[in-house]
């Protein structure tokens, strides 16, 4: 009879893979709280594997079954921070083109219009939250500078015309989906935006 005991082994096998360079390439990221989330997973795996007081019989079928779970929750846990990386590499990404000329709110709704007569709607959202911002500069609401967060420019919409707050949260939020989060664009509520900010734009324009 075998005497060895299969959670030994089991721990062998997960620390090999661990140090395989797909799970050690978790660590490079410094201490973020990514690797936190990422060492405080493996460790608990490690411990897992560590227990050897079982019976062997009983271990056989348990460690198969644990070793397979763990697998399973190694592959979400590493699919969702990677995604999170990706995430987080592209909201750092600037909302404007190094060395883009800004350009009129008219200039950039029309673009909205002519991307979504491509079908392009990922840049279209970029123009029309473009439009919006350029249309609030021009009310004296932000001041549009390529280092703002969208945080940042709420703050300056909350203290200078808070109404418009729900305004510019919900173009934000659709430019965010799309541009960053590659979430698919409503297109119907993309051309409704469209035209409810050509009637904003026109009302502004009959004023002046």
């Amino acid at each position: 009879m075998n005497s060895t005991n299969p959670w030994a082994a089991d721990k062998e096998h997960l620390q090999e893979i661990l140090q395989r360079d797909e799970f050690q390439a978790l660590h490079t990221e410094g201490e973020s709280w990514l690797a936190r989330v990422s060492d405080f997973l493996l460790e608990w795996l490690a411990r897992l594997f560590s227990w050897s007081d079982i019976p062997s019989g009983a271990a056989t079928t348990a460690s198969t079954v644990v070793l397979v779970v763990a697998a399973l929750l190694l592959v979400m846990v590493i699919f969702w921070l990677f995604r999170r990386m990706v995430w987080e590499q592209k909201r750092k990404a600037s909302l404007f083109v190094h060395g883009e000329k800004i350009r009129s709110h008219a200039d950039y709704l029309r673009e909205a219009q002519e991307c979504a007569d491509r079908g392009e709607w990922r840049e279209g959202e970029r123009s029309l939250f473009l439009a919006l911002l350029v249309y609030m500069q021009k009310q004296s609401w932000i001041r549009i500078e390529q280092w703002k967060t969208n945080w940042e420019y709420a703050d300056e919409i909350e203290a200078n015309h808070p109404e418009a707050k729900a305004l510019f949260r919900r173009y934000a939020r659709a430019f965010e989906q799309a541009w960053y989060g590659q979430v698919a664009v409503d297109k119907a509520d993309y051309l409704e935006r469209i035209r409810e900010l050509a009637q904003i734009l026109d009302g502004e324009g009959q004023h002046e």
